[in-house]
């Protein structure tokens, strides 16, 4: 196990084989685990979609599309989450071994590490070519210094997804109501009707909606934590005190929690918010890095007599 490297060290170990392979597999595991995820989103959304429809194009199909949009809930939850939850697994598991290879971190005491050749047939599978400069630090950082900003910019970047994500569920989910209200309001709808034909397929939609909606909030919230502990951390290294190896690996433990427990945000969105969120992270790992100079030459210049 490598020991934590400065900003140089890390550069150069993500762009090893051994951790661009992991970066592929872990890469494509997350993308299966969002495939589930968006197969069981798509099923609810239609199922939603249909009711304004039934409404004014097909009267006599309001109950069997109420079956339909309960026979759903159950599929999503009994086979396709359990299916998103096993790929999100091992894509946490292969992160934390590109990790501790590129950071040098302690080991995990989690259970052992998915197998080699489940970790090649993943990266074989993976599309496109993975970002090398994975981690964005500057090469002369020290060592736990420059672990600290690369978990940083992690939990920064998760947090600002997640937060953006839950506004735009929240406003997508409360505009498609009011239209779909609009719509049996002026097709002169009966509470009966508007409940059996509208609401009961919908429910599934605005209960997920509404859930899904609150974990991305819950998980942003999460992440804001893990940023002001590691920015606490930072001023500290600022101030030549540096995190022991296992405060590195507490965060880290903590980082995989939540990559567990947190919900996916879609590809489309995280490919459109990419180019923005990496320009930032890479000008805040350069303050950062000035902060770290300025503080060391503050502390090494002789006092003024």
């Amino acid at each position: 196990m490598p020991s934590p490297g400065d900003g140089n060290q890390i550069a150069v170990r993500q762009r090893s084989p051994e951790a661009v392979e992991l970066l592929r597999a872990f890469r494509h595991a997350y993308a299966t685990a969002k495939h589930w995820h968006a197969a069981r989103l798509a099923g609810t959304v239609a199922v939603a979609l249909a009711a304004p429809v039934v409404i004014i194009f097909a009267p006599s199909l309001e109950h069997p599309l109420g079956a339909i949009g309960g026979l759903w809930v159950l599929a999503a939850r009994l086979v396709l989450r359990p299916a998103q939850e096993r790929a999100t697994r091992f894509a946490v598991a292969v992160q934390e071994m590109f990790d501790q290879q590129v950071l040098g971190l302690l080991p995990t005491t989690a259970p052992r590490p998915p197998a080699y050749e489940q970790i090649h047939q993943q990266a074989r599978h993976c599309a496109g070519d993975p970002d090398s400069g994975w981690y964005s630090v500057q090469p002369h950082v020290a060592p736990a210094a420059a672990a600290l900003i690369a978990q940083r910019s992690g939990a920064v970047w998760s947090r600002r997804l997640h937060r953006e994500w839950a506004i735009l569920l929240g406003a997508l989910a409360t505009g498609w109501t009011i239209l779909t209200i609009v719509v049996a309001t002026i097709r002169g709808a009966t509470v009966g009707q508007f409940l059996i034909a509208v609401l009961l397929p919908m429910l599934p939609a605005l209960l997920d909606a509404t859930d899904l909606g609150q974990a991305h909030w819950h998980a942003a919230a999460e992440r804001s934590e893990l940023e002001a502990t590691l920015d606490r951390r930072l001023d500290q290294a600022a101030q030549a005190s540096l995190s022991a190896p296992e405060d590195l690996r507490a965060v880290q433990d903590e980082i995989n929690r939540q990559r567990v427990t947190q919900p996916p945000v879609p590809d489309w969105y995280y490919r459109l918010r990419r180019s923005s969120y990496e320009t930032s992270m890479r000008a805040a790992a350069d303050r950062l890095a000035q902060r770290l100079d300025a503080a060391a030459t503050a502390m090494t210049s002789p006092p003024r007599s």
